[in-house]
């Protein structure tokens, strides 16, 4: 082994530890891989059934899940062009530390994960405080963004009398302590706001059920320096 491979390895060794526990320690979403084949078109209807009644069998309808999948790639999409975009959407506790480059690069790629999922037929399943704020973000930008943007998308799907009813889903999938952030208040988890992408559980099955494709987890590091 040469001596650069060798300096390699003991700094994937070191980081594989440093990063134990939060998605730093996961390959990153290939996200262009995804949006190149529009993550597989998801079929929304059965990822997302409706009940007898024509109400869902979980938190989202088809219709519902369609639009928010959309308005979140959407949302990634300007604040890639636009940082400051995502930014004007986030609690001002947080603005100094979305400044600097290696917390923004995090919170892009939970805003990028919580998309997956709903694309998978998850709903939002949020593994850590990050991806919690971007479903809150998501759900507060739903009635601003309106449907007709991605009317192609999902107006063939089944129609529920539950599919504009966002208030429902922002108070089942609300997080007290994200919504206090937006009140200027700082309390619990949401306070540290350096651990955000910290998992709350980091079983590889619940760390990976993100990916929308194959992925090995094994000997894995992030190699990225903490760039200010």
């Amino acid at each position: 082994m040469s001596v650069s491979e060798n300096r390699r390895q003991r700094r994937l060794a070191h980081n594989a530890k440093r990063f134990a526990g939060t998605y730093r320690a996961i390959p990153k979403v290939e996200w262009e891989k995804m949006t190149q084949s529009q993550f597989g078109t998801p079929d929304w209807a059965s990822l997302y059934p409706l009940n007898a009644k024509g109400g869902p069998t979980g938190l989202l309808t088809p219709r519902m899940a369609c639009k928010l999948f959309y308005d979140a790639l959407f949302v990634i999409q300007k604040a890639e062009e636009n940082s400051k975009y995502l930014q004007d959407r986030m609690p001002e506790a947080t603005h100094k530390f979305y400044k600097k480059k290696q917390w923004r690069k995090q919170m892009f790629e939970s805003a990028r994960r919580v998309t997956c999922r709903i694309g998978k037929g998850l709903g939002f399943e949020p593994n850590c405080t990050a991806e919690e704020l971007f479903v809150h973000i998501l759900l507060a930008g739903a009635f601003e963004m309106g449907w007709n943007r991605c009317r192609a998308e999902w107006e063939e799907l089944p129609e529920s009398d539950k599919d504009r009813d966002f208030n429902r889903v922002a108070r089942l999938a609300a997080h007290d302590e994200i919504n206090a952030m937006y009140r200027g208040e700082l309390v619990g988890d949401a306070a540290r706001v350096k651990e955000w992408f910290k998992a709350y559980k980091s079983d590889d099955a619940t760390m990976a059920n993100h990916y929308m494709y194959e992925v090995d987890l094994s000997a894995y590091a992030d190699e990225d320096e903490d760039d200010a």
